[in-house]
């Protein structure tokens, strides 16, 4: 059997772990629920109060979708990946078959990834379908697909994160809560430094600002939006322009430290024992 098929089974297998799970799928009818209820409302507010029409108000009720239920599937389904296995004994099991510890974690990351995938696609496919619906016709649409792509990589973030804690704790709650932990913090202290930069005009909370997690995150996706078809404004909030290439560097740097945490614990470590 090939790398590539190896993989493919321990992929097939991690689909199989994340979607047993009902947290995620409560999740992601929650995520779908709170996206429609928005665009519902904002139907209502743009029809009766600003009484305009917004062609590309898809947009907004795509990244809308990808607010705080999203985030928390990416910690749910990576931050149990590792750490069940460990928790279950399964561990043993799986890595007594023909299988390197590469070919599984490899396995275990993708499966993981693609599952969240799914849940963005359909949230973006939500969008623009309500969108098309509650608005009329649409303009702009072709860029849905790449907007889509930005969404999935500014997810690798917290995904990546949760993953590694997932293998360095190998305590399936620990991983997840501190990944949440990071997520809230990073939020709110970034906001924090907005404030202060914007009061201050120091550079160094802008930089600093942009070096936490949620930075990139949040905004890589309205900055690739906005090189494409231009700054929008919206009766939520602005889709702002800037620096795309700086945001995807940082994911980058995020998702590819974490990913070289988690293959070096593993590999360097017994596999049979819970971390310390």
């Amino acid at each position: 059997m090939s790398f590539v098929r190896r993989v493919a089974v321990i992929l097939g297998y991690e689909w199989r772990r994340a979607l047993a799970k009902k947290w995620v799928l409560a999740l992601i009818v929650l995520a779908i629920v709170f996206q429609t209820l928005i665009l519902v409302a904002l139907a209502q507010f743009i029809g009766t109060v600003l009484e305009v029409e917004f062609d590309t108000i898809w947009v907004i009720g795509v990244l809308q979708g990808q607010g705080l239920f999203v985030p928390l599937i990416a910690i749910i389904i990576a931050g149990g990946s590792m750490s069940e296995e460990y928790e279950r004994g399964t561990a043993d099991i799986l890595l007594s078959k023909p299988i390197t510890k590469v070919e599984y974690i490899t396995g275990k990351f993708l499966g993981g990834f693609s599952v969240l995938c799914l849940v963005e696609g359909i949230t973006t496919a939500t969008g623009v379908v309500l969108s098309l619906g509650l608005f009329g016709p649409q303009s702009e649409l072709q860029v849905a697909p790449v907007l889509f792509l930005a969404i999935a990589y500014s997810s690798l973030v917290f995904f990546s994160l949760s993953f590694m804690f997932s293998e360095v704790f190998r305590r399936g709650t620990l991983a997840m809560f501190t990944a949440f932990g990071i997520f809230i913090a990073s939020s709110v202290v970034s906001g924090i430094l907005s404030m202060l930069y914007v009061l201050t005009g120091e550079q160094l909370y802008e930089y600093i600002s942009k070096g936490l997690p949620t930075w990139s995150t949040t905004n890589f996706a309205q900055f690739v939006v906005s090189q494409l078809i231009g700054t929008l404004q919206s009766p939520l909030q602005p889709i702002s322009s800037g620096d795309f290439q700086l945001a995807a560097a940082i994911i980058a740097v995020y998702a590819g430290a974490s990913i070289v945490i988690a293959l070096v614990r593993l590999v360097k470590s017994d596999v049979s024992k819970k971390a310390d």
